[in-house]
């Protein structure tokens, strides 16, 4: 039995006569009663009760018209959610961020992103980026806001640079040096937060190598590893914290937020996916971001 067996024997019931059902289908009569007369000897008993003059439903018949009407409703179905999904149109799409790196852009590209597409189910995963390469690794996570790759996932995964975000001084509204900016040499005898080094290696190592150029080492008397932690330990008196500027997003009522001079020691945030993955629905997202890459950098102040 094939789909079309099903159609002719629709049309037939519809239109009332096997050359009616032909003339709309653009079929010949003979092929449209050969193909009925074929689907009733397969079935095992009469679908229609012919006449010279029209057709009629036995009570089988009319048992089997519902049940192929439903049927050619689903097949079509199918036939349209396939095409949707490769045009992108349809699908889920997993995406990771951390909050330092959501602010202002985030929101309005995943509010476009449902405007455009909403037929895509979109799950918005908020994850360290080390918890991100290892969620993308396994196919958990389809496009990630990330950190720029380093060894072993430069290899794995693809990513596009969106823009460096400068680090500043994060310290309570009440502290001498609140109303900023801050030079290097005014933190020499401050207690320091910062994230520990495990989570940022790169970004901790050029910390260090800035207060080292300028002739001392950091008083470092607590960590965290998350940029948050970081602030809720300064908010507690523990020290000054170093954080990316984005994390203003997040900021505690009772910090500020203060530019560093020398202004050379940034974090970069990365577009990251996995090209194993890279199919119509994850185009889709990487062409909204590449087309607002510029919106994207002005709002991160680059």
């Amino acid at each position: 039995m094939e789909l079309r067996h099903l159609r002719y024997f629709c049309a037939v019931a519809e239109y009332g006569t096997f050359r009616e059902a032909g003339r709309h289908l653009h079929v010949s009569q003979s092929a449209i009663s050969e193909q009925v007369a074929d689907l009733e000897h397969e079935i095992g008993g009469a679908l229609l009760e012919r006449s010279q003059r029209s057709t009629r439903l036995t009570r089988q018949g009319e048992i089997f018209l519902e049940e192929a009407k439903k049927t050619l409703l689903a097949a079509e179905r199918t036939v349209d959610l396939t095409r949707r999904s490769l045009l992108g149109q349809e699908g889920t799409l997993a995406i990771g961020f951390f909050l330092w790196g959501a602010g202002g852009f985030f929101t309005r590209i995943i509010r476009d992103y449902r405007k455009l597409h909403p037929n895509i189910k979109l799950s918005l995963m908020d994850m360290h980026a080390h918890d991100q390469m290892a969620a993308m690794e396994s196919g958990q996570l389809d496009i990630g806001f990330t950190r720029p790759l380093v060894a072993p996932y430069d290899k794995l995964f693809r990513s596009e640079p969106l823009y460096n975000d400068p680090i500043v001084v994060v310290m309570p509204k009440e502290h001498p040096l609140a109303k900023g900016p801050v030079t290097i040499q005014d933190l020499a005898a401050e207690r320091w937060v910062l994230c520990e080094r495990p989570f940022i290696p790169a970004l901790f190592d050029s910390i260090i190598a800035l207060c080292t150029s300028h002739g001392f080492s950091p008083n470092i008397v607590n960590g965290s590893s998350t940029w948050s932690g970081v602030m809720t330990l300064v908010e507690a008196g523990e020290g000054i914290g170093l954080v990316p500027s984005g994390a203003r997003y997040i900021r505690p009522p009772g910090l500020v937020f203060c530019e560093l001079e020398p202004n050379i020691t940034k974090v970069g945030l990365s577009l990251v996916w996995n090209p194993l993955n890279e199919g119509p629905v994850v185009k889709s997202f990487l062409k909204l971001v590449r087309e607002n890459k510029e919106r994207i950098r002005k709002s991160a102040g680059n």
